[in-house]
Formats: structure tokens, C-alpha cells, sequence
């Protein structure tokens, strides 16, 4: 029977009524059981599951408590051996300095501290032909992009924020939400396992400090503007998201002119992408005049009610509401799983009264809180259903939305999918739907 599973919901599930139905004969040789000849075994079956299924967990508690105590003692029991580092010859729980990637290391601390920014020591060590973290351990990557082997200015800022490189190793952030689940949650920090100078140090404490305290405009988000297209914009090369520069148009001057750029070559500028760009403001009145053309061009068609509900309404409106309701639902239904998973851990031992108290709190008001989100969406696309039947309604959307001067996000992205800027400044508009050549 312990062949067969240690989790008794699911190994009773089996035994009684999954082969059953299927016709499938089931001998479990140790236990004297075969479901082709019954002999009144099959009563203590459900006790010898739950029996298998307490063995499983406390298993699991003494190679949890064993490896907190290799963690505790300094021994480095993680599967990614952190850059700059390796594995010791005659002791893989030992880290030693990997003497290349170290350097680089090194390389990296005293170039920003010199004032170099994240994106600056990203875009050199590119240039060098040096190898990231991820592609040089060659770790085996579930997806490859064009900027796989480039340096990250992300990746440089987490390397500078590791405290290994003084010799500190922490362990121990994470734990599984249940031992039936693999989700994992971030601890505390109060509960992480940290042994400080466990292995060797690449960097001196002052150095580490003393770039961690800058604050570069990289490490600040301005979040003044909502731009009207932002988010729609791609480079027609490389396909990434446009993102949107402010600059000036003179040194001395104070007039910024915020433009879109492509994302790739901001970030890198290796030869991976070129230099796409365009004014905003010129942006934005190409495609307004476009959406207007489209709807004065059918303003007074007789088929309108029917564009109408192509152009806004399925194109938008209803295909949002039922995603994000479906979507919500389905997190209810993980919510109410781990719950009833939560019970199983309490009543096995794993989790004290404290802790299923506190989890169950948390796991009720997450749900509380979805269930007035689907209450808020079951409104909003019932409203979105009557709007898209009320012919009066749509007639009154069309001529107030050709008066709008100032429109607002939601309205274009009822019209446009995608827009597309080529390196020489010619725009492509993709939009949610075809009026007869209107693309």
C-alpha cells in the first residue's frame, strides 16, 4: 500500500473508487489485499494510508531539522551556489572563492564606487565579453532571449545587496506553505538562518556599506505622469515595451520634452537593438486623429450598432470584467485548497495552534477580499451587457467620444491593441478590429 502513495486522501481515492470505476484490479501483495477476491482486509486499508501518510510527514520534519542545522553550523545546503563562488572540492557543503567570477565581483563594488551606476557597470562588462551569473554557472535556462548573455543592471544591484561577499551567508528565507503544496512563502526575517562569516569574504564591510548607501536616479521611481500611450508602444525591432525619457532639448535649457525609446537599447545599447524613439506629444495627435477619421467615417453608417459593439465593446469592455473574474475565482479556489490543507498540518502535528490561527486569518481575508471583488465585477459586466444592447446608449458614446478633446487611457486601449515604431519613425497602428481597410 505504501507503494502505491503516502497520501491518504488521494491513495483512498484510488483504492476505492478510481480502479473501481475503471475496472482496474489492484493487489497489494504485504497487505494480503486484491480486489478480485475480497477477504474483509480492505476495512484496515484507510488506517494503513493515514498511517503511511504520518510516516511521509515525519520524515520530512527530521530532514527539515537536519538541514536547519547544517544551515546553523555554516553549511551551505542551498542548490545555486552564489556567484563568485564554488563548491569545495572535498566538501560540497563548503563554499571556496572561484577565483574569475570573483574577480569580477570585486570589479563591480569598486566601479560603483567610483560612481558608476547599475546600468553603466551592466553595459562595460557586456562590452568585455564577461558572462553573466545564470549563463556562466551554466545553470540550464527554461528560456532564451536576445538578451540572455547581456548583463542586467537588475542583476548588478543584486549583487551588490548580497551579503555573501562580506562572508555572510543567510538560508532558510523561504518555506513551503504546506508539505502537500510547493508554493513557497518568504519568511520573516527574524526566522532567517544567518551565520556570518561562513565563507570567504570578496568585499571589506566598509566597502559593502559604503555602496549600499548610494541612491542614484536609478534607485528612484518618478511616478509624476500617466502617459496617454505608455504601456502600447513596442519597438517594431525587437518587440520590447517602449519606455518614456524626459529629456531636454538644450543643456541649459528647462523645457523637457518626453519622448518614447525602446526599452533594449536603453538598457544595454550592445548592437541588440537600435535607436527607436518618438515625441509623445507628435504620438499621441497620429493616433487620436486616426481613432477620430475611423469614427467619423462610420458615425452615420447603418450598421454602426454592430462596429459598435466590435470596436467597443468585446474588443474591451466584457473580455476584461471576465477575465479578471475568472481569474479572481480561481484564486478562491487555491484559497479554499490551502485551507483545508492548513487542517491536515494542524492535525498532523506540523503547525502549532498559533501558527494555524495566524495563517488561517490571513487566508480568510485574502478570500473575503475576492469574493467583494467578484461581487464589484458580476456588477460591473452586467452593466457592460445593458450598455451594449441600449442602441440609444451607443449612439450618445459615439458622438460625445468625437467631441472628447482630452482623452483618457481606457478609451484608447477600447481602440488600439498595439503601436508599433520602426527605427526610421514610421508608426504602425494595430487595432482591436477591421472596418473595411480602416487598420
Amino acid at each position: 500500500m505504501s507503494r502505491l502513495g503516502r497520501e491518504f486522501i488521494e491513495t483512498g481515492n484510488y483504492v476505492f473508487k478510481y480502479f473501481p470505476e475503471h475496472n482496474i484490479r489492484y493487489i497489494a501483495i504485504l497487505d494480503n489485499y486484491d480486489t478480485l477476491n475480497p477477504n474483509g482486509s480492505e476495512d484496515m486499508l484507510p488506517f494503513k494510508a493515514v498511517i503511511n501518510d504520518m510516516y511521509l510527514k515525519d520524515i520530512s520534519k527530521k530532514i527539515k531539522s537536519v538541514r536547519h542545522n547544517m544551515m546553523k553550523n555554516g553549511d551551505f545546503v542551498s542548490g545555486t551556489v552564489p556567484y563568485g563562488y564554488k563548491r569545495a572540492s572535498e566538501n560540497s557543503k563548503k563554499l571556496v572563492i572561484d577565483e574569475y567570477a570573483a574577480q569580477i565581483v570585486v570589479q563591480i563594488f569598486e566601479m560603483k564606487d567610483y560612481g558608476k551606476t547599475d546600468g553603466m557597470i551592466a553595459r562595460y562588462l557586456t562590452d568585455q565579453g564577461i558572462l553573466p551569473p545564470d549563463v556562466y554557472s551554466g545553470k540550464k535556462l527554461k528560456k532564451t532571449t536576445i538578451t540572455t548573455h547581456l548583463w542586467k543592471p537588475s542583476t548588478v544591484k543584486h549583487l551588490l545587496q548580497n551579503e555573501n561577499y562580506i562572508g555572510t551567508l543567510i538560508q532558510g528565507k523561504y518555506e513551503k506553505v504546506s508539505l502537500k503544496s510547493k508554493k513557497k512563502r518568504l519568511l520573516p526575517k527574524s526566522k532567517w538562518i544567518i551565520k556570518k562569516k561562513a565563507i570567504p569574504a570578496l568585499v571589506s564591510n566598509e566597502l559593502f556599506e559604503r555602496v549600499n548607501s548610494f541612491k542614484t536616479k536609478s534607485d528612484i521611481r518618478y511616478r509624476k505622469y500617466d502617459y496617454l500611450l505608455k504601456g502600447i508602444v513596442l519597438c517594431a525591432d525587437c518587440g520590447c515595451t517602449m519606455s518614456v525619457r524626459r529629456v531636454k532639448k538644450q543643456k541649459d535649457s528647462d523645457i523637457v520634452t518626453p519622448i518614447y525609446l525602446c526599452r533594449t537599447y536603453a538598457a544595454y545599447r550592445n548592437g541588440v537593438c537600435s535607436m527607436h524613439y518618438y515625441r509623445e506629444e507628435d504620438l499621441n495627435d497620429i493616433i487620436l486623429s486616426k481613432i477620430r477619421a475611423i469614427l467619423l467615417k462610420y458615425y452615420r453608417e447603418e450598421d454602426l450598432s454592430k462596429k459598435y459593439e466590435t470596436v467597443l465593446g468585446a474588443a474591451d469592455m466584457m473580455r476584461k470584467y471576465t477575465t479578471s473574474f475568472l481569474r479572481a475565482k480561481s484564486q478562491i479556489i487555491t484559497i479554499d485548497k490551502a485551507i483545508s490543507d492548513l487542517y491536515k498540518d494542524k492535525a498532523s502535528g506540523i503547525l502549532s495552534t498559533e501558527e494555524f490561527v495566524g495563517i488561517k486569518k490571513e487566508l480568510e481575508k485574502d478570500r473575503r477580499e475576492y469574493d467583494a471583488k467578484i461581487s464589484d465585477l458580476e456588477t460591473l459586466i452586467s452593466e457592460s451587457k445593458r450598455v451594449l444592447v441600449d442602441d440609444k446608449t451607443k449612439q450618445k458614446y459615439i458622438h460625445d467620444f468625437l467631441k472628447v478633446k482630452n482623452f483618457d487611457k481606457e478609451m484608447i486601449k477600447m481602440f488600439v491593441n498595439k503601436i508599433e515604431i520602426k527605427e526610421d519613425k514610421t508608426v504602425k497602428i494595430f487595432f482591436h478590429f477591421s472596418l473595411d481597410g480602416g487598420n
